[in-house]
């Protein structure tokens, strides 16, 4: 009888698939937790690879140099506190991801007003890359991804 449940148990356990921690080249979705002159602390909410498993505390790092192909001053010339952002993973560490999104397919997908904090209409991107605000009009720049539609 032990032996039998045993038996059962060991294979119920082959069966399960076993789920992928995120690795380098991943593409990630967090949102903008902390952020500094220099860098961008991310909570990774989730991974576009749905095999791959979270931890509840995983955290991703952008660094200034790695948020867009061209010269940026200061992490909030393209994020703000909130935003949902995708990003691809360019190192793992154990205590975080060292993340990137200097790729026109990465940056914000969900942005938020950096005056009122209402959620940003993608539609009101102007062709300098600034974006206003339906709610407060304020004027703002971010660092959108360019999403396939």
């Amino acid at each position: 009888m032990q032996n039998e449940k045993v038996k059962e148990f060991n294979d119920i356990i082959k069966n399960i698939k076993k789920k992928e921690p995120i690795s380098i080249g991943d593409t990630i979705y967090g949102e903008i937790l902390v952020l500094k002159d220099n860098l961008v602390v991310v909570g990774v909410s989730g991974c576009m690879d749905s095999k791959k498993v979270l931890s509840p505390a995983d955290m991703g790092v952008i660094f200034v140099k790695n948020i867009d192909s061209k010269y940026i001053e200061s992490t909030q010339d393209c994020f703000s506190k909130g935003d949902i952002i995708l990003a691809k993973v360019s190192d793992v560490s154990p205590y975080e991801y060292k993340l990137v999104t200097n790729y026109p397919e990465l940056g914000v997908i969900k942005g938020h007003c950096k005056k009122c904090k209402q959620t940003l209409d993608k539609k009101a991107i102007e062709n300098d890359g600034k974006i206003k605000c339906l709610n407060c009009g304020t004027i703002q720049t971010k660092k959108f991804a360019k999403l396939v539609e």
